[in-house]
């Protein structure tokens, strides 16, 4: 039996998910009862945040890990390939990198099919302006220890 039979959607008394207004455009919710996980009683907005949520429960789904900062196990790969993408513009070890599979270096030099050229272009400005304001900072606060020890 689907562990999604025995869900609490509320009173049952929820209307549509989504009404349509004018065409194209989608009004606010109405009446939308949340829907309550059964394992840990987590409140989630509607059945299908719940079906993506129940994944967390199963010890069966495959995980995906960050071979790069071996964090962030996802259990989605869109989520795992977000992750990975944080990554982009960091200086990796070059034998990290090279241990890397195929998929994860792709996304990293920009190569992925699933990757917009635009974003990862964005990455890489956000990643190069944040490692030069770290590097500000380090020379900041070398020459004040410097200036101190006159």
């Amino acid at each position: 039996m689907s562990p999604l039979k025995n869900i609490n959607d509320g009173n049952n008394q929820g209307g549509s998910a989504q009404v349509q207004g004018e065409v194209g455009q989608q009004q606010p919710r109405v009446n939308q009862t949340p829907v309550i996980c059964p394992n840990c009683k987590k409140r989630l907005s509607e059945r299908s945040a719940l079906t993506r949520h129940m994944k967390i429960h199963d010890s069966t789904t495959k995980i995906f890990k960050c071979m790069v900062c071996h964090k962030n196990d996802q259990r989605q790969k869109s989520n795992w390939r977000q992750h990975v993408a944080t990554h982009i513009g960091q200086e990796i070890p070059p034998d990290v990198f090279a241990a890397l599979d195929h998929e994860t270096k792709a996304i990293l030099t920009g190569t992925h099919g699933e990757m917009n050229r635009i974003i990862f272009e964005e990455r890489l400005v956000k990643a190069e302006a944040k490692r030069a304001k770290k590097d500000k900072k380090a020379r900041r606060s070398k020459h004040e220890l410097s200036f101190e020890e006159l």
